[in-house]
Order: C-alpha cells, then structure tokens, then sequence
C-alpha cells in the first residue's frame, strides 16, 4: 500500500516509522473490499445472500449494479467476481475511474471530487436512467463509499451543477464539519437523501455502504434523512454564509423549509449493509498492535475538529503516556479516527486535514525522541492532493529548518505538502479501493 516506504524509513526513529506503516496497511487491508464483500455477501447457485438477507435469483428479473464514491468500484468489482454475468448493467461514479475487475456491463465514471464536476453530473444522469428502468422483479446492488455526495450529483429543480460546485467548495473551505455539508448538498440534490431509493422503486435496492462519517450509521442516496431544509439553512447562518453561496441554493432551501418543495425522504428503503467502518479499522490497527507487542490503546474513532488543534491535544496525550504512564505504559501506540477539518482562507497553500495534523504534530515534536506519529487518509487521498497523510517525528521540524523551510510559516499559510514532501515525510499510497474517513497511530517508546 505505501508506495514510497522506502524513502519514509530512511530517517528519523526507523524502526517506530517501519512499525506504523505495518499497522496502518494492516488497518486498511481489513477495510478493503477484497475483504469485506466476501465476508458480506455470498452465492449459492441462485441463492444470494447479503448481510442477512438471501435473494432467491431465480425470481429476479435483472440484476443492477449502481455505486459511487472512493473506492466504489473495487466493490462493484468484487460483486462481479460473485454474481459473474448475472449483472445486466449500471454505473459506478469514481475519484479516479478504477475499473479493474469491474465488468464492461458497468460504465465507470471518473468523477470529480471533493467539488463535483461535469463528470459527476454525466454519473448522476446515468444513476438516475438506470434506477428508471428497473423494474419491480428487478434486483438493484449499490456499493455506496466515501465521496458519493462529489462524484454523483443531480441538481434539484431550478439549480445548477455550478451552484452546486460552489456551495460544496464554499462549506469546505469554512471548516464545516461533513454531516453539516451534507445536510445541505441532500437537500439540493434530485439524488441525495433517500430521492435515489423513490427512483429506484418498485426494484429491491439492496445498498451496501463503507462508512465514512463521524456518527458511524449508513447514508448514502437511498438511506433516509434524518435531517431537513430548515437545518440546512441553520448551517448557513451559522457560518455567516447565506450571502456567500448562490442565492438559488438559499431560495430553494427556504422554499423547501415553508413546504414548496417536497423533503427529503426520513425512512430507509429496501436493505441496507454496512461493509465496513471507521471502528472497523482502528481495532484492526489494535489487533496489529498487540500482535508486534506494544500496549495498543483506542483513544476514538470519532474525533472531529480542527486539525492543528487536534494535533496538540492528541501529543499532549502522547506526552502524559511518556511521562507518567497514562493514559497507557509504553511502548504503546495510541489510535484514533474521525474526520478533522481545516478552515482556509484566501493565499492558502496546498496540503488536506491528515498532512495539516502531521505538521502541527511536528512542531510539538520537535526534537522529542520517543513519540512517532502518522495521520493518513484511509482512501489515499489528503484534501485536493495527492498525498494520503504524513510522517513524522521529533527528526522532522530539524530537517526542515535544514532545508530552509519554515514550518510554522507553512502551518500558518495551510501549506503542508511541499513542507513535507521536502523531508520525505509526506506519506504516498494512490487510491486503496477504500475509505473509512481517517487514522491516526502514535507510537510511544520506553
């Protein structure tokens, strides 16, 4: 998975670095649908069994495959090496397009992400042709992943995928947290929120989903929404941006709050089974853990925030272990998920939240010699780059002053990949076929 391990271990605490790259593979391996579909969905002649269902494919029509997000296709590709040529068609919207072992039956788009584009549009049409054309004996499967919501748009009536751009890119840049963005691209959206599901309708649409969110439950366009046009105008107003999006996007979500427009769907239609979680991963990294013999300790898996700010909260509890034991004995390491954020600003440089946690974990761990730490985008991806995490340790800050760089300067400007890259702490993966938000491991020594 780590494609430019060896240049990572090459510095620094070798050994703590060479231990956490094995427990983040380890990690992401048991999230990677080569593992999880297997173990989730079955055939038997024409039984087939999803979750704890079975469908009996003798009785069904035609089977459709209908997925979109990080890491969707390598589930639609495990589908396939199960159902063989019982798929009759569909679609799989993608951040990089991967089709390997994915049927020609199914069209895969390479859409745009984390800002939708023409591509997610085209993703969005052709979801939408598909759920049509199902009929009631028809069988509809959805791998649904991180980055759904970019790579698979439809734009309510009276909007456009330009509203729809610039609202996503206006909500990320002001830190918002995702269930927050989501609240409102669902009610924006002909796709979003359940809307797919009424589509798809009177077809069985059995949806199997990678969890990417803080709160752990399955979402997705045919999962019902828990939330409505009114919350997403409190989101709005709450970040001071109700002048800042498109004023179509706030005159169709006030229509929709007065009841002009219809909400989005609050139950769940047909099956729905959760592939994998952000949990999933971090006791997978736990088990990794004990098995090379330190102390593992799951600190949680849902932390949101600003990145710099969990970076200092997070050494300061790498600190505590170091210095007095607690909140685990060392050698230990120290694991978390969630999803932080990073609030940009105009001149902001080029980096994401995991490379953003790693450069502020480094100016607290300048010159410390025992306290290792890697933050990682579990998809492959950090922000807009290409870059999945980084790390570092007490070695990192040095060899940057070394090269003339200026690391806080670059944490101040949100410029963390080429401060990184430059020490050969930025840490390259390409796309993992999966996305469970993000990990982060700190190994502590005696």
């Amino acid at each position: 998975m780590i494609r430019n391990r060896e240049s990572l271990v090459d510095h620094g605490n070798r050994a703590a670095r060479e231990t956490l790259l094995d427990v983040a593979t380890a990690a992401v391996d048991a999230v990677h649908p080569r593992t999880t579909v297997p173990r989730t969905v079955a055939r038997d002649g024409d039984r087939l069994r999803v979750g704890d269902r079975t469908y009996d494919l003798g009785a069904v029509g035609e089977v459709y495959v209908v997925g979109a997000g990080k890491g969707a296709g390598a589930v639609a590709a495990e589908l396939a090496a199960i159902l063989d040529d019982r798929i009759a068609g569909g679609v799989v919207a993608e951040k990089t397009g991967e089709n390997d072992g994915v049927p020609d039956a199914i069209d895969v788009v390479a859409a745009g992400h984390p800002i939708p584009d023409d591509r997610s549009l085209d993703a969005g049409r052709r979801a939408l042709a598909v759920a049509d054309a199902a009929g009631p004996d028809d069988l509809v499967l959805l791998p649904i992943t991180g980055g759904t919501s970019a790579t698979l748009v439809a734009p309510a009536d009276g909007l456009t995928l330009d509203d729809l751009a610039s609202t996503t890119e206006t909500l990320l840049n002001a830190g918002c947290r995702i269930d927050e963005i989501n609240a409102v691209r669902k009610h924006c959206s002909a796709i979003k929120g359940g809307r797919l599901a009424e589509r798809i309708a009177p077809a069985t649409a059995v949806t199997l989903v990678v969890v990417d969110e803080v709160a752990g439950e399955p979402w997705g366009p045919t999962v019902g929404d828990g939330t409505t046009f009114a919350d997403a105008l409190d989101v709005l107003a709450r970040y001071d941006l109700l002048d800042a999006v498109s004023p179509r996007i706030v005159d169709h979500l006030r229509r929709g709050r007065d009841g002009e427009v219809s909400e989005t769907p609050h139950g769940t239609a047909g099956h729905v089974v959760v592939l994998a979680g952000p949990a999933d991963a971090a006791e997978a990294a736990e088990t990794r853990v004990t098995e090379l013999g330190y102390e593992p300790l799951i600190l949680s898996t849902t932390v949101e925030g600003e990145s710099r700010e969990v970076a200092t909260c997070l050494t300061a509890i790498a600190a505590e272990a170091a210095t007095y034991d607690r909140p685990a004995e060392p050698p230990c390491v120290l694991i978390s998920g969630g999803e932080t954020t990073v609030r940009v600003g105009e001149g902001s440089g080029k980096g994401g939240p995991n490379q953003e946690f790693a450069l502020a974990s480094a100016l607290e761990l300048d010159g410390e010699g025992t306290v290792t730490t890697l933050a990682l985008g579990t998809d492959g991806t950090d922000g807009p780059t290409d870059v999945a995490g980084g790390l570092v340790d007490g070695t990192t800050v040095p060899r940057m002053r070394h090269r003339g760089i200026d690391p806080r300067d670059h944490l101040r400007r949100h410029d963390a990949t080429p401060a990184l890259r430059a020490v050969d702490d930025a840490v390259l993966t390409g796309a993992t076929g999966t996305n469970v938000m993000d990990l982060r491991l700190t190994l502590v020594e005696e």
